[in-house]
């Protein structure tokens, strides 16, 4: 992640309409403004998601997120090629490389079904109506919880589909993620072509039985709704849970050993109820802390109440001993969710 110097912070900021009031109360006000309709808000979403594999397009985003210890930004030149993926390179270090649309390291453009399958159950999807945003005319979807707070909020371009910007919302009511694009390029459709689109993946739960015979335990939830959409085992031999409320992903990587908090550079120790756990400010949140004789990695673009929940659920149990050993998967497992820092 690239932290951008204030004013040019604040210059994009402007040019998102982050400085423009509050916009989890506009979000309030317009849902009591009008009738809504949530099957359209959910349909909008589906075509988004479509768009965002199924269509050439190339732009700059920009990203903000507020964490623990304040906010992070970046910007990144995307290109969509379909079938491929999400080309993304970040700036100004010209890193580049190829991502899932659907993914953190994606922005969360397009969603699989069975991650809009989580998000209808719930929140309530309703379309907002139309605006414009970056010089393009859109449709508001906004996100809700079950008492009417805003969850977050989609400006889903007219003539593409694709979602032009997104904003998370904590219980609170206080941004926690906001992101769109400075320019956006769509590559043209010629008449009577089919635009293809790749399988958006879902559910990742086959090992599971092979998982509980071996041993392997863990909760089909957090807190948060956050549900289990993925389990599995990587080559390298740590195991990978992924939990999702349909907007936000928590990924928690699972690796043997014992923690060795001195080779843990740029995080720094916390004690929560007894347990050590380390953490690293930083867009993904990152906490890693030692369980047994097992080391914890979360990393998550949820916000940090949520991220914080979810933590205190997983397992945290005494060493068996005193020999040291950094978890393997550490460090290679943040370029899963940031490949660019």
């Amino acid at each position: 992640m690239i932290r951008l110097p204030a004013c040019l912070a604040v210059v994009v900021a402007m040019v998102l309409g982050l400085v423009a009031g509050s916009p989890a109360r506009a979000v309030q006000q317009s849902v009591q403004q009008g009738e809504r309709d949530e099957d359209t808000g959910l349909r909008l979403l589906r075509e988004a998601a479509a768009a965002a594999r199924g269509r050439g397009y190339s732009g700059t985003q920009y990203v903000t997120t507020w964490g623990r210890s304040g906010s992070f930004s970046s910007m990144v030149e995307v290109r969509n090629v379909p079938g491929r993926g999400l080309s993304v390179s970040s700036r100004p270090s010209g890193t580049a490389g190829w991502v899932d649309p659907g993914t953190p390291a994606g922005s969360m453009a397009a969603p699989s079904e069975t991650m809009l399958e989580v998000l209808a159950r719930n929140y309530r999807v309703v379309d907002a109506g139309r605006t414009r945003t970056g010089g393009r005319a859109a449709h508001l979807v906004d996100v809700l919880r079950t008492d009417g707070t805003p969850a977050a909020r989609y400006w889903l371009d007219e003539s593409g589909g694709l979602a032009l910007r997104r904003e998370l919302f904590d219980g609170r009511g206080r941004t926690v993620h906001v992101g769109g694009f400075l320019d956006l390029t769509l590559d043209p459709v010629a008449r009577g072509s089919v635009v293809p689109v790749p399988p958006p993946g879902g559910l990742d739960l086959g090992e599971v039985p092979e998982l509980l015979d071996r041993g392997w335990r863990f909760p089909a939830e957090l807190p948060g709704r956050l549900e289990l959409f993925a389990a599995h085992t990587a080559p390298a031999g740590y195991l990978y849970l992924g939990y999702s409320d349909g907007l936000s992903v928590v990924s928690v990587f699972v690796d043997s050993g014992v923690l060795d908090g001195e080779k843990l550079r740029g995080w720094h120790a916390q004690r929560h109820d007894g347990h050590t756990i380390w953490m690293r400010n930083s867009a993904e949140q990152g906490t890693i802390w030692a369980s047994g004789d097992h080391v914890y990695t979360v990393f998550a673009d949820a916000p940090a109440d949520t991220v914080d929940a979810a933590v205190a659920a997983l397992p945290h149990e005494p060493a068996p001993n005193l020999w040291n050993r950094l978890g393997r998967g550490a460090h290679r497992l943040l370029s899963w969710v940031n490949p660019f820092g």
